[in-house]
């Protein structure tokens, strides 16, 4: 098949052109298109309320408010507790409630409305048996802007720690 041949037979949806030159011998068909209202030709300039405005980029360098651990704290604390006292360990049980249990706190912390911060949270839920577990993490950061909040949870049969990490988004 050549190209013109291709063009012929392929035309865009917006090639109104196009369209009823093909359609023109097609008898008693219904041609429909849609026509930007706001456009007299293509050629006229758009309307000053129409045009889209482009802003310029900030550069703050400084968050509005900073991250507070101390508010945040708080809220891993009661939603570990809440939903954590009382149960005993379940493997496929506890993997599905630290994921619930993440969602759930970074969702209050979402409300407490920290601009321009990405927020990352973990929960790890594990069997208390009378054994040692040490956690740690390491991250690269901006020490003056990016912090975290850590909680933890114990009772007889598990335990859990929550985090939620506050990375400054410029």
């Amino acid at each position: 098949m050549t190209g013109r041949e291709l063009r012929s037979k392929v035309s865009s949806l917006f090639d109104v052109a196009a369209q009823h030159k093909s359609m023109k011998n097609a008898g008693s068909s219904i041609i429909s298109f849609v026509v930007d209202p706001r456009r007299q030709s293509s050629t006229a300039p758009m309307p000053p309320r129409f045009r889209k405005v482009f802003y310029e980029n900030t550069y703050q360098l400084d968050p509005p408010a900073k991250f507070r651990p101390d508010k945040v704290k708080p809220i891993i604390e009661k939603v570990l507790e809440a939903n954590l006292e009382g149960r005993k360990y379940d493997p496929l049980e506890c993997a599905n409630l630290s994921k619930k249990l993440s969602d759930e706190i970074k969702q209050r912390v979402k409300q407490l409305n920290f601009k321009r911060y990405k927020l990352v949270c973990t929960v790890t839920i594990g069997q208390k048996h009378d054994q040692s577990v040490q956690m740690g993490s390491q991250y690269l950061w901006d020490a003056d802007r990016d912090n975290f909040a850590a909680a933890s949870f114990h009772n007889r049969h598990i335990f859990a720690d929550g985090s939620v990490y506050a990375l400054y988004y410029e």
